[in-house]
């Protein structure tokens, strides 16, 4: 079988994660609106597509996996994955197996303060949100919320407008700096926002960030869940970052499971506040710190075509080791022509 890796960008270290694992019996598909990008120059075969908002994008990523056999698409960006999951009935249709959110899901983990609202529904923890800047104005005054706050874009991606702020001349400068990076960024042709709902207002927490990848199978029934402490990031990523004990999210991991009942790996991010975790991101694909678990005895490429080919994932390919400690280094390579 054929695996294809929509949006690849930068992750050549996934295209050859899947490659390791297909081996001989099978080719890494990538496709990118750029074909300079690193993770198109570690497939077997690189595609360049249009834009994911663009009308003819879905019959083409049909098109490609028609022609290559493709026996698992898994997509690798946010806005890329929020197309894909409103129309994956045009894929459920001609066959493609993936690991897409439902169209519900997808819209949810793009729009940041829907997520939050959804999450802190269910009693998971989040920290305290608003989307306007009168808004987070008027609680300031009334007290209902205090600096130091964190500005980001709603349905931004990469960290996209992401400042600290401490008071209010820096939130109000900040605040239009990221309207202005969200606007820039394109995102509102995916999902349109109103201007001035298009930021969101957060608390700032200020305890470690833990990661925690959850892991179900292509039913949607959970098979594993591994977790690390993020000690710094770079281009909006996981830098640095040391594995933990999984057991002990071991109830937090289950009811995320439950509850998206979503197919193959999410990450979230959390944000230790006093002994309370706190959500402050739901990414519905492979996230930046997966290739920390990858190396600490985690394959989660391996559990996929396994799981495409109606077989049984290796319990070692499901199992973290703690206390490991990674970092992504930069590897200079030639770009061929």
């Amino acid at each position: 079988m054929n695996v294809l890796l929509t949006s690849v960008g930068r992750r050549s270290y996934l295209v050859n994660y899947f490659k390791e694992a297909l081996g001989d019996s099978g080719k890494v598909i990538a496709t990118n609106i750029f074909k300079q990008a690193a993770g198109m120059a570690a497939a077997d075969v690189a595609i360049v597509t249009p834009p994911a908002n663009h009308p003819d994008y879905i019959s083409s990523i049909i098109d490609i996996c028609n022609k290559y056999n493709i026996g698992l698409l898994c997509s690798l960006h946010d806005l890329d994955v929020y197309i894909l999951s409103q129309n994956q009935k045009q894929l459920d249709n001609a066959g493609i197996l993936h690991t897409l959110p439902s169209a519900n899901w997808g819209r949810i983990c793009l729009d940041k303060y829907e997520c939050t609202l959804l999450l802190e529904k269910h009693g998971i923890p989040v920290p305290k949100t608003v989307t306007s800047l009168d808004k987070a104005m008027l609680k300031l005054r009334n007290h209902e919320i205090k600096f130091p706050l964190i500005i980001k874009a709603r349905a931004g991606f990469g960290s996209l407008g992401l400042t600290k702020c401490y008071n209010e001349s820096e939130l109000i400068a900040a605040y239009h700096n990221a309207q202005e990076k969200a606007l820039v960024s394109g995102s509102n042709n995916y999902m349109p926002l109103p201007e001035e709902e298009m930021i969101i207002v957060q608390e700032a927490i200020e305890g470690q960030e833990i990661c925690l990848g959850v892991v179900n199978d292509l039913q949607g029934a959970y098979k594993t869940h591994f977790a690390c402490e993020v000690h710094s990031m770079r281009a909006g990523e996981s830098d640095w970052a040391t594995t933990l004990d999984s057991t002990v999210y071991k109830t937090l991991a289950h009811r995320i499971s439950g509850l998206t009942n979503h197919k193959g790996i999410w990450g979230l991010d959390f944000l230790n506040d006093n002994g309370t975790l706190r959500a402050v991101d739901v990414n519905p694909r492979f996230t930046g710190d997966y290739p920390f678990h990858h190396l600490s005895g985690v394959n989660i490429p391996s559990a996929l075509i396994k799981w495409a080919k109606n077989q049984e994932a290796s319990s070692e390919a499901l199992v973290s080791t703690p206390d490991i400690t990674c970092y992504k280094d930069l590897v200079p390579r030639i770009l061929a022509n």
